[in-house]
């Protein structure tokens, strides 16, 4: 996977060397991708955000931007915002994963976003 200034992120066949999908979010430039092999999720950073995947499934997992975090789960469509969260700027460590008390349903969508 590639992606930059134009916008766009780029899934490329690693034995061809040939372009497979491109993806293109809206939130401007790429500027860095993490990926996690044990679950197959991948992170973009962009300009205004972050978005999460996972491979096979190119619609996001979960969006950030400014604080919020919005997350679709099976139909259940939450969010909450880290601002909120109680001591989590001095406290976290980096990878650490946070269990999040300030959780809001946003509502339901009739099919799977």
């Amino acid at each position: 996977m590639t992606g930059g200034e134009d916008d766009i992120i780029n899934i490329w066949n690693s034995t061809t060397y040939k372009a497979v999908n491109q993806l293109n979010y809206g939130l401007k430039r790429v500027w860095s991708i993490s990926a996690v092999a044990e679950t197959g999720s991948v992170a973009f950073g962009l300009d205004e955000g972050t978005v999460v995947i996972k491979i096979g499934n190119e619609n996001p997992l979960a969006t950030f931007s400014n604080g919020k975090v919005v997350w679709v789960r099976q139909n259940e469509i939450q969010t909450f915002n880290l601002k909120l969260l109680a001591g989590a700027d001095e406290a976290s460590k980096d990878g650490e994963s946070l269990k999040p008390q300030n959780v809001k349903e946003l509502g339901q969508c009739e099919t799977y976003a």
